[in-house]
């Protein structure tokens, strides 16, 4: 393999990072630009009878990297912002997964061992700084005293109790900077800053003194490769080995890279299910309580609590008498006809007597839906009898809870998500619609 047209391709892929087109998931497919529309259909992220986008994330095309953020995103957050804070909650989506947070969704993040792997190696810079090679130097009389090798170099004089040295070896301890895996480090970092450094930290970068003055790494990829193999061998503490196998990781990576940078998910409703769960405050876990089908086998009524109903979000007021039951729905809502049906409304409202059933009489169970947007175009659902058309009056002959409707900006939910930070307008919004 030509190692140097490899690393030409790498560092031309992340050089079109620099140029990003924003797009929505759920876009028309006929809306985007021909060559995009083609470079999706090559990913396999487009399939041949789709007539929207179903994908959030990042694409390298050949007019730069196209980034798809979630649906109804205020135009405002085009830009370099909402880049970052899709990254950093797919990066904390994956995370979470694999710690088991979310365990059992069936679906996996688009390149996450690619994206992983970069967040690592910054996210270890920005706390550890550049590699350091801890090497000990041999002295005499000078240091720490190294006892075996004292007696098995140095000859030792008869006294009373002990032998007696005049010399000891000893060592002194120091740490090289400028090594070579050092080198590689900060020209791996420089490299991740130069082309994901927006993506990275929101297009707020600062000069790095100790990046910009390490001299670059001698040799060739081969080397380099080679090289870190050797400092490997030599290292113990968990933290430069970890460093070490990520910077082979990487390099390896930049000599195979395929054709297209592919970061994302076509199932992002799984995380904004996520992303609403963590950042609404005051939640409540009702599940393992909720009733579970029984099937009569033998004179036996036998209980299959996996099949049981499970509930999104339940939130309480701090009094403890209202129980908001959450739905997330990452449906457009831009209209009844693009907003939940049949299945859905059916759902909650049997969710509302699950809870009603485990909950005291006095509490009040109210319904929500909460959907991708930054302005309310839905207010509530409701069941009733059919009209010809629109009414003013609420329908009639029915006896089914209302569902209300929310609407939470997907990019400012993605920072709280990422920053670790709870929606409490959101959240009070919720318990004072009953």
């Amino acid at each position: 393999m030509d190692l140097k047209k490899s690393r030409k391709k790498w560092l031309t892929l992340q050089m079109q990072m620099s140029k990003l087109q924003f797009f929505s998931d759920k876009d028309l497919i006929t809306r985007l630009p021909v060559l995009l529309a083609d470079t999706l259909r090559g990913t396999g992220i487009i399939a041949p009878d789709h007539s929207r986008v179903q994908f959030c994330g990042f694409v390298s095309w050949s007019e730069g990297t196209a980034v798809f953020l979630p649906v109804n995103c205020c135009e405002k957050n085009f830009d370099v912002a909402g880049a970052h804070f899709l990254l950093r909650a797919l990066q904390r989506y994956y995370d979470d997964k694999i710690t088991g947070v979310r365990e059992g969704l069936g679906d996996e993040v688009i390149g996450s061992t690619s994206l992983s792997l970069v967040l690592l190696l910054v996210d270890d810079y920005l706390v550890n700084g550049l590699y350091v090679r801890r090497a000990q130097e041999y002295k005499l009389n000078s240091g720490k005293i190294n006892w075996s090798r004292t007696i098995s170099r140095q000859t030792g004089f008869p006294s009373k109790n002990s032998p007696v040295y005049l010399d000891l070896e000893t060592s002194l301890s120091h740490y090289v900077s400028d090594c070579e895996t050092a080198r590689i480090h900060a020209a791996v970092i420089r490299e991740i800053h130069s082309e994901y450094g927006d993506l990275l930290f929101g297009g707020v970068q600062t000069s790095d003194v100790n990046l910009e003055l390490m001299p670059l790494p001698s040799g060739e990829l081969t080397a380099q490769l080679s090289y870190l193999d050797r400092e490997l061998s030599l290292s113990y503490s968990d933290r430069d080995m970890n460093l070490i196998n990520a910077l082979r990781r990487y390099i390896e990576r930049s000599v195979g890279m395929d054709d297209a940078l592919l970061v994302g998910t076509r199932k992002f409703h799984h995380v904004w299910e996520a992303m609403i769960d963590q950042c609404l405050p005051r939640g409540i876990s009702v599940n393992s309580q909720l009733p579970v089908p029984f099937y009569l086998q033998n004179e036996n009524y036998i209980p299959v609590a996996q099949k049981g109903q499970r509930t999104d979000t339940v939130i309480e007021n701090e009094e403890g008498n209202h129980v908001a039951v959450v739905d997330a729905k990452y449906y457009r809502a831009e209209s009844p006809y693009s907003a939940p049906g049949w299945p859905d409304i059916v759902k909650q409202i049997f969710y509302k007597t699950a809870v009603e059933s485990v909950v005291p009489k006095t509490t009040n169970v109210s319904l929500h839906f909460v959907f991708p947007g930054y302005k309310q175009v839905l207010d509530s659902a409701h069941i009733g009898l059919r009209t010809k058309g629109p009414t003013k009056i609420k329908p009639v002959g029915s006896d089914y809870p209302d569902i209300y409707c929310h609407y939470c900006d997907p990019v400012k939910l993605m920072e709280n998500y990422v920053n670790g930070i709870k929606n409490y307008v959101l959240s009070e919004k919720i318990l004072n619609t009953c």
